[in-house]
């Protein structure tokens, strides 16, 4: 054991005394029960007289020590490092060194065979010499030592310059004091370079190894002891060692001489009998922790890398403790450990809110103030402690020659296993974190006590500790690889293959085995192997020492362990490779046809394996058609195996066809391809298997899959029965998914089939249109190509009697173009007849029927703002709105087919505008948007404003404009506003004759008294006084005038505005005058009165026009009504609709010369 103080370059190397003290064998041999506590009686072991902090020797080396210009009388300065003609000159004045022996002082070579000079023959040429001896035996070694303070300082005096060369050395003795005090003996070597010359010092049953030569040629090296300690020197083996021997002499008055404490009685001899009672079971078994070890706070911290060091590491007291109680615990099986230690405490604050903020502190293994809020701040006690515990880490086994890393990682240790168990009492914590106050309640502060620790156990549990703690893979690393197996490692084999092994343990142990040549443990051990490599790597390995046959028990295991069939294939392949019959090796293939035989898990993983085993086995695909596919089929949820499986088996059905010699194979996978493919359909919705159980698998709740996935796969499986050429498969399919789905299978289908469509694919279009009622727009395509295949009459029928009458406009309107766009085509093909034109055209009208009065159904205008409060303004949008597109889709629809009776009936739905609707909003969202982009598209077709139905709309749009929106005439005569004005041009007299001509009912202007009373004259000057009122606002200085003008003035101002807006709209339908004419007819004059203000526009009665005849877009006819009216609007006459506006109304007497006298309708 070595012990390193302060100074020390290297760590010394310690070996265990050859004998040390018996345990008294009374107290061994003794059965009486004893009643003691186990933690107690270590406690008062460990804490006896070990205060010592010293050691008994002290090694160091001094690179840089001063050259001490050695002169030696007769030969003069020595050179150094010290060279063989200098050390030849030095043996010649030198004299054979005596020892004592009794009281006689004799020469005797085979005891001591060194060279010495007296110090009266030698000096020191440089004067730095003295002050480093001085310094190095007043600090280093007396630290070291372990020596009380000096009040006087000690001498140290040369006693002799000695010269070792090759042989030379000194057996085992003591120092004898040469002068009163002396209690020490330093050597000094100075730079002289040789090889061996170990020097062991023993004390107290402990002997430590000083090996300096490999320091010798450059550096100056020190040695010291106590006079009591037995030293030896090891003979050189090669070169010269020149030292100079000091005494080291105490001077201090009233203080007793330094000496080493005698360990041998007392502390040690109770350290004996305490672990002598725990070895022989003496204590209750309650007074021995789980794990069964101990922990022995140390005096000093140690960091992890010097606790990986072991004993070099230990510092003063830890250092003398641990050397002279490890020879003990090693002899009696114990075992010493060094570990890091933590003691961790939470609890709730002691912090009424006031001074605490988040804090941590920390303080020797961390910075301070990580995140701290307050720098002056502290963090608070804890109030009530709510949690403790104590954790040990980096667990280093030490030795005498060296410190084995236990690999166990971080494990608990309960408060019975800490020695002392107050031992973390009054001491304060390393590092602690405050949470900080809670608002209504203190937060918590954790803990931290960080401490080092000397771990004991006993040998024969450390296996069971291991275990406990990391299990086995920890103790398979105590285990050295060797070819012997010590019963140790093979009882610890053993109990980790009992356990159970993990990949990496298990490849541990089949190491072991290999070495061991135990095919036994092999064959257990490689069972638990999970990578491919490895088993691969072991196979190789365990050939070569047991032979393959041997193997067989281990391997056979190993692929029946495999929970998947893919698991199990990937390993058989690993192990047939071995074998010169593969997969048909007997006991291989055995296996394999277990595996078929009791497979029905149906995961789509294992189907490239059964593809790949119904290949190679020599009846794969029978297994497969007679056991596999029958099982897995009757399993729920096995949809997308036997998908995955027919896609698999089609593959390699087309690979033998294409291959010689395989024709019979062929036809085989033929007939499994089928099989799988029925099976895939009678699971068609199966749901998919379970993901594997997991924390949130009620997440995962079992439900029906959705009709999207339905759909995808019907799609998928009649794909797959064109494609592998079983599509009569189809009709099976068709009964597996019954009548609601049939409509999918038609679509699926449509693509595969071609031009000459199967009876069987008629049938189910019959079958479709007698229960069609989820309309679908996705359905579109399969229905126009039923019109094809049936006649479009069945379409009329279906829109007429099996779908619902609303919310599927959408629908409606793309079956419609569906079917426009086929009888174009149709209309292109000579062989069709006149009656399947008629009937397309009969069915498209039916379409168009029903969803004209759909047009507005489900649709809703959104408006995106930007901005916030009174900031918030519409983003215009970037076409038109929903509404409006879709009367434009139907207008352009109606000159697509050439027929605009749809127009007719779509007019009257937006003109009739009941009583309690906000017609200006629905003008806003309707009729201002739609007129101009109406009017392009009759000008994109070549047509006016004055074309039917459109002309009566654009003439129903503007009257209900007029009567509904532009109103009544306002109530009271509009006030004559005065024929002067203001004159002045200051700037709040601008303002003032702004306000007069704008809608703003107030103006406020804040202003000292001279400005008011300055816009007060000019109102008067104005003469406008009649139509505002003047009030003083004196809330705040300046006063505010306050400018309103009167009601009346109001109403006057908002209907010339209501004037304005609808002379701009009536511009923009109809145009110039000459237009507007022609449109409004007999109702123009009443218009022009209107926007005189001299009559109120009473809407009446509307009517729209009948349709006007245009040619079609396309080849299309114009369209017959599907009861053989003119259109879908009814008869060509006009229509009528209802007034809105009420009856005629009471006519108000004429209102005065209004500001307005001139209505410019250009």
């Amino acid at each position: 054991m070595s012990h390193s103080a302060a100074g020390h370059c290297d760590p010394a190397v310690q070996v265990s005394a050859e004998s040390l003290a018996t345990v008294d064998e009374a107290s061994s041999d003794s059965s009486d029960e004893y009643d003691g506590d186990l933690n107690d009686d270590l406690d008062d072991a460990l804490r006896g007289d070990f205060e010592f902090t010293g050691s008994y020797y002290h090694r160091s080396v001094e690179p840089n020590a001063p050259n001490p210009g050695l002169t030696i009388e007769g030969l003069g300065l020595v050179g150094l490092p010290l060279s063989e003609r200098d050390a030849t000159a030095i043996v010649s004045l030198s004299a054979q060194a005596p020892f004592g022996k009794g009281l006689h002082t004799v020469i005797d070579t085979t005891v001591r065979d060194t060279w010495e000079i007296e110090p009266a023959k030698i000096s020191f040429a440089n004067p730095a010499w003295l002050p480093f001896v001085d310094q190095i035996a007043t600090q280093k070694v007396w630290a070291s030592l372990g020596v009380a303070p000096f009040t006087t300082r000690p001498k140290c005096e040369l006693y002799k310059l000695l010269l070792y060369q090759k042989g030379s050395h000194f057996r085992p003795h003591q120092d004898t004091a040469k002068a009163n005090g002396m209690f020490a003996t330093i050597i000094i070597v100075l730079p002289s370079a040789f090889e061996g010359g170990e020097v062991h010092v023993s004390h107290a049953g402990t002997t430590t190894v000083l090996d300096i030569a490999k320091d010798s040629a450059f550096s100056t090296s020190v040695l010291a002891w106590y006079t009591d300690v037995v030293h030896e020197v090891k003979p050189l083996t090669a070169g010269y060692r020149l030292a100079l021997s000091y005494n080291l002499i105490h001077t201090s008055p009233n203080a007793p001489k330094p000496s080493l404490p005698n360990l041998q009685e007392g502390p040690l001899q109770l350290f004996k009998d305490t672990l002598q009672r725990w070895k022989d079971d003496k204590y209750p078994e309650d007074c021995i922790p789980d794990p069964a070890l101990f922990a022995f706070m140390l005096a000093h911290q140690y960091s992890q890398l010097d606790i990986k060091r072991g004993l070099s590491a230990l510092k003063g007291k830890d250092a003398f403790l641990v050397s002279h109680l490890l020879p003990i615990a090693q002899e009696m099986g114990f075992v010493f450990c060094l570990a890091n230690l933590v003691k961790t405490v939470s609890g709730s604050a002691d912090d009424c809110g006031y001074s605490y903020s988040k804090r941590r502190r920390s303080g020797y293994w961390g910075r301070y103030d990580e995140y701290d809020d307050d720098d002056d701040g502290e963090t608070p006690d804890i109030l009530e402690v709510e949690e403790e515990s104590m954790e040990i880490s980096n667990l280093i086994r030490i030795t005498a020659n060296e410190a084995v890393d236990l690999g166990v990682g971080k494990f608990d240790l309960s408060s019975e296993a800490l020695v002392p168990r107050t031992a973390f009492d009054h001491l304060s914590p390393d590092d602690s974190e405050y949470e900080g106050y809670q608002g209504n309640y203190a937060g918590n502060v954790d803990q931290w006590y960080r401490r080092s620790a000397l771990v004991i156990y006993n040998e024969v549990d450390e296996i069971s500790i291991i275990m406990s703690i990391s299990g086995a893979p920890s103790l398979l690393r105590t285990l050295p690889f060797t070819e012997t197996p010590t019963a140790k490692a093979r009882q610890i084999v053993n109990i980790v293959l009992l356990k159970g092994l993990d990949g990496i343990t298990a490849t541990t142990v089949l190491s072991h085995a290999v070495l061991w040549k135990d095919h036994v443990i092999w064959n257990k051990a490689v069972q638990c192997l999970t990578s491919l490599d490895a088993i691969q790597s072991a196979i190789i390995k365990g050939r070569d020492v047991f032979g393959l046959d041997t193997l067989q028990p281990g391997l056979s295991g190993r692929i029946k362990k495999c929970g998947t069939l893919k698991d199990r294939f990937s390993v058989t392949k690993v192990v047939a490779t071995h074998f010169s019959d593969g997969m048909n090796t007997p006991w291989i293939k055995d296996i394999i046809n277990d595996a078929l035989v009791s497979y029905s898990s149906a995961s789509v993983a294992d189907v490239p394996n059964l593809v790949q085993l119904a290949q190679e086995l020599e009846d794969g695909l029978t297994k497969l058609a007679t056991t596999v596919i029958p099982k897995t089929a009757a399993q729920p949820n096995s949809y997308d195996f036997h998908v995955t499986l027919t896609e698999a088996l089609e593959a390699l059905k087309n690979q033998m066809e294409n291959s010689e010699g395989n024709q019979d194979k062929a036809d085989i996978l033929s007939g499994l391809v089928r099989q799988s493919l029925m099976a895939a359909a009678s699971q068609w919705s199966s749901q998919p298997p379970p993901p594997p159980p997991t924390a949130y698998s009620y997440m995962h709740a079992n439900s029906t899959l959705s009709p999207t996935v339905l759909g995808e796969r019907i799609n998928r499986l009649i794909k797959m029965c064109f494609s592998t050429g079983n599509s009569d498969v189809c009709t099976e399919i068709g009964k597996f998914i019954g009548v609601d789905r049939q409509m999918d299978l038609l679509s699926a289908s449509r693509a595969h089939v071609g031009n000459n469509t199967p009876p069987w694919v008629q049938e189910i279009m019959k079958s479709v249109v007698s229960t069609y009622s989820n309309p679908a727009i996705s359905h579109i395509p399969t229905l126009t190509w039923m019109a094809k295949e049936l006649g479009p009459q069945c379409i009329d029928s279906l829109v007429a009697n099996k779908i619902p009458k609303s919310g599927i406009y959408e629908f409606l309107f793309a079956l419609a173009k569906s079917l426009q766009e086929c009888l174009s085509l149709l209309s292109r093909d000579q062989n069709t007849t006149e009656d399947t034109k008629v009937a397309f055209k009969m069915a498209i009208s039916r379409c168009v029927q029903t969803f004209i009065p759909q047009w507005e159904a489900g649709v809703q205008i959104v408006t995106a703002y930007t901005g916030y409060g009174p900031y918030r303004t519409a983003i215009p949008a970037a076409g038109p709105n929903a509404k409006v597109k879709r009367i434009l889709d139907i207008v352009e629809f109606c000159f697509t087919i050439g027929d605009l009776s749809p127009c007719t009936t779509l007019f009257r739905y937006l003109l009739q505008i009941q009583g309690n609707t906000n017609v200006a909003n629905r003008f806003k969202e309707v009729h201002s948007p739609l007129v101009p982009l109406l009017k392009a598209i009759l000008t994109k077709h070549n047509k006016d404003i004055l074309l039917e139905p459109f002309k009566s709309f654009f003439k129903g749009t503007i009257s209900l404009y007029l009567g509904r929106i532009l109103g009544v005439v306002p109530p009271a005569a509009i006030t004559v506003l005065p024929t002067r004005s203001v004159t002045c041009s200051c700037a709040e007299c601008n303002r003032l004759k702004t306000f007069l001509g704008d809608s703003n009912q107030t103006l406020d202007i804040m202003a000292v008294q001279a400005v008011r009373t300055h816009v007060e004259k000019q109102i008067a000057l104005a003469r406008i006084g009649p139509i505002i009122t003047l009030d003083t606002i004196r809330g705040r200085t300046p006063y505010t005038l306050r400018i309103t003008k009167r009601n009346e003035v109001m109403a006057g101002f908002k209907w010339k505005e209501a004037q304005t807006e609808a002379l701009k709209f009536v511009q923009v339908v109809g145009g110039n005058d000459e237009n507007l004419r022609q449109l409004m007819q007999e109702r123009y004059d009443d218009m022009i009165k209107s926007f005189s203000g001299t009559k109120t526009f009473v809407v009446g009665q509307l009517t729209v026009g009948g349709a006007a005849v245009v040619a079609p877009s396309t080849s299309a006819a114009p369209v017959p009504g599907p009861s053989g009216s003119s259109g879908v609007g009814g008869s060509a006459a006009n229509t009528a609709v209802a007034p809105v506006a009420g009856g005629k109304r009471k006519q108000r007497p004429p209102p005065p010369t209004n500001i307005i006298d001139v209505i410019d309708l250009t």
